[in-house]
């Protein structure tokens, strides 16, 4: 079921983005401005993450190397962390119902599924190397000392290149996305 569920990961922000569009709660100009940040920075932190890491937009789970620099210095999931970030931007746009409807799916997709299947691979994979890593990084939320600790570790490896073509689309799709929502939202 888990690989199942970590295949079509990706569908599961349709479904989201749909229900938003098909059950609208109120439009809020605050809370759309308020959530504009969010989605940039959800953005900026998944651009940053695929710049350090091989091919992801996988529907196996894969790793051809561990890698623990840049975002993955300070957490484990950076990409999953920005998912949740700008998952929480279209949350706060659409309002407080949907706020929570998003924390309890995001709980139960990435917490309790697709992290665990992920980091039992990469545990057979890499064994000590990555035990080690796992128990010195946080899954998704930085501890201070941990950004204070790790910030050396966190240059070079980057490609920016490599970072573009792999989120150009998810690029694309969340400005559509966050536009299709505060259109609606506003005329509802």
């Amino acid at each position: 079921m888990r690989e199942t569920i970590f295949k079509y990961r990706g569908l599961v922000w349709g479904i989201f983005a749909a229900a938003i569009l098909i059950f609208p709660v109120s439009f809020s100009s605050a809370r759309a401005a308020a959530s504009v940040p969010l989605l940039a920075a959800g953005q900026a932190l998944r651009f940053w993450a695929a710049g350090f890491i091989p091919k992801y937009r996988t529907l196996t789970v894969g790793a051809p190397s561990l890698v623990t620099s840049g975002p993955y210095a300070w957490v484990r999931n950076p990409l999953y962390g920005g998912n949740g970030i700008m998952g929480l931007g279209w949350s706060l746009m659409s309002g407080p119902v949907w706020c929570a409807v998003f924390a309890v799916v995001y709980f139960a997709l990435y917490c309790l599924v697709i992290i665990p299947f992920e980091e039992k691979f990469l545990s057979e994979r890499f064994g000590k190397e990555y035990e080690h890593y796992r128990r010195s990084t946080p899954s998704i939320i930085p501890r201070p000392d941990n950004l204070r600790e790790k910030s050396s570790r966190s240059r070079g490896g980057f490609d920016w290149k490599k970072s573009w073509f792999m989120e150009r689309h998810s690029l694309r799709m969340n400005v559509f996305v966050t536009v299709l929502v505060a259109v609606r939202l506003y005329f509802s």
